[in-house]
């Protein structure tokens, strides 16, 4: 079943438990500057944003990757990077058009892998606001929510 990220900012509390999960799994150390997750402050809204790889359909990243370091998984659409091949041109972090790869301190770069399929930074948010979830989930939410903000404007009572 393909699954999606459900990223709410409106739930984000800044509190950067994911950062810690995603490079406590990955590089098992607490340290912000190697995961492939991060928090953005949107300082103008107010808000903080949880950005990520989103392993697009069809991956901007990918295309520009002049020695096939990021390539589509065999068995799920993940895009994986595979450091062996990168020259470090950084194209991948130039092209991506939501800031979901970064370099790292030592120059590799730093790409969600979905952590073999149970994302740590969904697991440990405490707010709920990083999901991986089935994408039909995902688009009921996205239903519902828009129906409940209608319901307010409206007057009228909706379940959620």
């Amino acid at each position: 079943m393909k699954q999606t990220w459900k990223i709410d900012p409106d739930k984000c509390s800044g509190c950067r438990t994911c950062e810690v999960a995603c490079s406590l799994f990955h590089q098992g150390e607490v340290n912000s500057d190697k995961s492939r997750i991060r928090i953005v402050k949107w300082e103008e809204k107010g808000i903080d944003v949880p950005v990520v790889c989103q392993h697009c359909e069809i991956p901007v990243c990918m295309e520009n990757c002049p020695t096939g370091a990021l390539r589509k998984g065999e068995e799920t659409e993940c895009v994986v990077y595979h450091p062996e091949a990168c020259i470090g041109c950084k194209l991948c972090v130039l092209t991506c058009p939501l800031g979901g790869i970064t370099q790292g301190l030592d120059g590799a770069m730093l790409k969600c892998d979905l952590c073999g399929g149970e994302p740590q930074c969904a697991a440990f948010c405490i707010t709920g606001a990083i999901e991986y979830l089935p994408s039909a989930r995902v688009g009921e939410k996205q239903r519902r929510k828009a129906a409940r903000a209608l319901a307010h404007e409206t007057g009228s009572n909706v379940d959620g």
